[in-house]
């Protein structure tokens, strides 16, 4: 009896290991690919270049006005810009809940993986400050990931950082603002640059943390983004322990 009792509790402690072990693969699996992404290069960690760097000070920082009379013009038929309506986004514009065209065929069959696929196609592509929406010849960091949403899946954001971050803060199902928490595909919100340490950051209050950079979250601790001339354009970095993770504002999930 005694025998047959430690066979089943070995047995079960095996099943259980190996149930365990698949659990652990599928949350990983979540980031596949990502943890084979290289970074770049270190230039978004050389503290003299950063420190010299204006485009990465700035951010997309008033790109708004530069495209104010062009978007209105281009507007959807039937929507009036300045709107009354509680889903504005900071520019005035009416926030319009997007979704994938349905045409799309979802790679590997997740959308998030169109996303992915779209962004690292046009790494090395240089970095102007307010790039022209519906050229994908050059970025600015906003500029990248409203093109690639709309190429990728026919999603039409916002075209400046602040008014990404105002559709996700409105429609995203998932919001946070722990690296933690991000997953595969998610927009990232960042602060103004101040300096590559903790400290740069810690006492800013809120207010003085306005939106003014944002990428696409890789998975693994990675970004896809833009950030200036000087650092080369669309380029993969990792974002923990540098100053990218200290000047995080929140994410969010917008295909959830």
């Amino acid at each position: 009896m005694n025998k047959w009792l430690v066979v089943l509790l070995c047995s079960c402690i095996a099943v259980s290991g190996c149930s365990g072990g698949r659990s652990r693969i599928q949350s990983a699996g979540e980031e596949t690919g990502a943890q084979d992404e290289p970074v770049t290069d270190g230039r978004m960690s050389d503290r003299a270049l950063l420190l010299g760097d204006e485009d990465q000070q700035v951010g997309d920082l008033g790109v708004e006005r530069l495209y104010r009379e062009i978007r209105t013009r281009s507007i959807e038929p039937g929507v009036r810009p300045y709107a009354a309506s509680p889903l504005l986004d900071p520019s005035g514009f009416p926030l319009i809940r997007r979704v994938p065209d349905k045409s799309v065929v979802p790679l590997r069959g997740r959308y998030v993986e169109n996303v992915i696929e779209t962004a690292k196609s046009y790494r090395g592509t240089p970095y102007v400050y307010g790039a022209d929406r519906s050229d994908p010849s050059a970025f600015d960091c906003s500029s990248f990931t409203r093109w690639v949403y709309l190429y990728a899946l026919g999603m039409d954001l916002p075209w400046n950082s602040r008014g990404q971050a105002a559709y996700v803060k409105a429609f995203a199902k998932r919001q946070y603002t722990a690296l933690s928490q991000a997953r595969r595909g998610d927009l990232l919100f960042f602060t103004k640059f101040h300096g590559t340490r903790p400290s740069d950051y810690v006492k800013l209050t809120p207010g003085q943390k306005p939106i003014s950079h944002m990428g696409i979250y890789l998975g693994s601790g990675k970004i896809i983004h833009t950030a200036s001339k000087d650092t080369g354009g669309v380029r993969i970095d990792t974002i923990r322990g540098k100053h990218l993770e200290y000047r995080l504002v929140f994410g969010g999930g917008i295909l959830d």
